[in-house]
Parts: structure tokens; C-alpha cells; sequence
């Protein structure tokens, strides 16, 4: 019987963009896209990026609008950055309330 490991990630913790691209199963050059565009934010050290553990869960919702609807890098960013708009505007009504 095979043992099965699972790591969990504290939101200290950084993958590299080999890590998270084998973690998402796209390529690395899109994680580096993604990067560029601020849609996954990451540190740099010894000219390889690592991205932050809370920053995976932007980066499978950037896997699901281009796989699913086909949005590009940019439309990603806009597209998230409208989502967390949106979260602040409500919780702005709900204390309000």
C-alpha cells in the first residue's frame, strides 16, 4: 500500500514557479505572464521568482477563466482586481447595515 504525503502550505511559505506550475499543470511561462501582469504577486531571489502560498488560490482562478472562457493576462487582472473591489464594497454595506 502506498503511503500518500500532503504538505500544507503556511501563508509564510513560497513556491517556486516550477512548483506551482506542476502543482496547476500550465506551463511556467504563463505563471511568469501572470507575474508580469500582477495578477500572482512573487518575490525574486537569485533570478528565480517565488510566489507566495496565498497567492495560489488567485493563480487557479486565473487557470480557470483562460481555460474555461479563454480570458487573456490582462483580462485576468482586470477581472480580479473588479472581484476584490467588490469584496471591500461589501463589506463597507454590510457594517452599514
Amino acid at each position: 500500500m502506498q503511503e500518500t504525503h500532503y504538505n500544507l502550505l503556511s501563508d509564510e511559505d513560497y513556491v517556486s514557479v516550477l512548483e506551482l506550475s506542476h502543482l496547476l499543470c500550465v506551463p511556467e511561462t504563463l505563471i511568469i505572464e501572470w507575474i508580469e501582469h500582477e495578477i500572482v504577486y512573487a518575490k525574486v531571489e537569485q533570478d528565480s521568482y517565488y510566489i507566495a502560498s496565498g497567492e495560489i488560490a488567485k493563480a487557479k482562478c486565473a487557470v480557470r477563466l483562460t481555460r474555461d472562457l479563454g480570458v487573456n493576462a490582462s483580462g485576468i487582472a482586470i477581472i480580479l482586481q473588479m472581484r476584490q473591489k467588490i469584496k471591500q464594497l461589501e463589506v463597507m454595506v454590510n457594517r452599514q447595515l
